[in-house]
């Protein structure tokens, strides 16, 4: 991530930070909600035919890389209409060429730093001046790191990229999505939600920093951020949810230095699963005739019930009328 002059760096203690990635690992390889590669399942799952996404317009974020690279590539081949956001120009214009191989009639990209709300802001514009509707949003980009360090809007980046802004770019298009006839938001969240706590004095790691506990931290944060949003959005044909993709095999913190860092490498290359199988309920809740649940949660193709603390409705409706009050 690009550092202005003014960024400040905290370090975490490297080898006390690797010991709650690898516990967590190793106690979510006894849940089956994790898809941890387990190739006969998902070769099931994925051979159900998806309908045709032709005449659909799809946003995903973090679509260079990654489930979302893989996510764009399969929309493509059912011939939705990809608009596509990334950091990386080189790598964004790649899959928008692969994506028109593939089959998208369209494809526009757009290079956007996501842990800038001013710059989120500023593509949910271009977006209103470029795109008559959106079908669906696929908040998707995402990171891990082991380092906290603050943008020059004062934002500590996980929390800004993996939680605020999913809430600011959601908020900008819904005008956009109540223009389509089945309209969805799926936003990319984890499992690892369930070792995230909402600490109201300590959100962007302000008093104590460990990168972890952070994006656990940002993944809870996205299930209640759902839950407040299907509740507001009710009845509308505006349908929004969650996905936990499992661990995968993709780029997630590979910016990481370190033990942690490295342990990190070592179990996603090890346990996790491809990016096309991290994908593919994302795709598939994109694509199936039948909506979403209202702010449900998803995994390996259905539905799954969130921890408690996703559940906390008071905990839902405070942290999304702050995140609002702030942008």
């Amino acid at each position: 991530m690009g550092q202005g002059s003014g960024t400040k760096v905290q370090l975490a203690d490297q080898g006390c930070s690797t010991l709650p990635v690898i516990g967590f690992l190793s106690r979510l390889s006894k849940r089956s909600t994790l898809g941890l590669r387990q190739d006969s399942i998902y070769k099931v799952d994925m051979s159900e035919s998806l309908p045709s996404m032709k005449g659909k317009v799809v946003l995903i974020t973090g679509a260079s890389r990654g489930i979302g690279r893989s996510g764009a590539l399969q929309m493509a081949r059912l011939g939705a209409e990809l608009i596509l956001v990334g950091r990386h120009r080189g790598r964004v214009e790649e899959i928008a060429r692969l994506g028109q191989e593939a089959g998208s009639p369209q494809v526009k990209t757009f290079v956007v730093d996501l842990t800038s709300r001013k710059q989120v802001s500023e593509l949910g514009k271009k977006i209103w001046q470029e795109v008559p509707k959106l079908d669906v949003l696929w908040n998707n980009a995402g990171s891990y790191f082991t380092e906290r360090k603050v943008t020059e809007e004062g934002l500590e980046r996980t929390w800004a990229m993996n939680h605020l802004a999913y809430v600011d770019l959601t908020k900008r298009l819904i005008p956009l999505l109540e223009e389509s006839s089945d309209p969805r938001v799926i936003c990319t969240a984890s499992e690892a939600h369930r070792w995230g706590r909402i600490e109201w004095d300590n959100l962007q790691g302000e008093k104590r920093w460990d990168g972890w506990k952070a994006y656990c931290r940002t993944k809870l944060a996205n299930l209640l951020f759902v839950a407040e949003q299907g509740r507001r959005l009710g009845d509308s044909p505006i349908r929004i949810c969650a996905v936990h993709p499992g661990l995968v095999n993709s780029a997630l913190g590979d910016e990481n230095r370190g033990w942690a860092g490295l342990a990190f490498r070592v179990l996603k290359n090890v346990f996790g699963k491809t990016n096309e199988q991290g994908a593919d309920t994302a795709v598939w809740l994109a694509a199936r005739a039948a909506r979403p649940i209202q702010g449900g949660y998803y995994a390996k193709r259905r539905e799954c019930l969130p921890s408690a603390a996703a559940r906390h409705e008071d905990s839902a409706r405070k942290l999304w009328e702050m995140s609002q009050a702030a942008s």
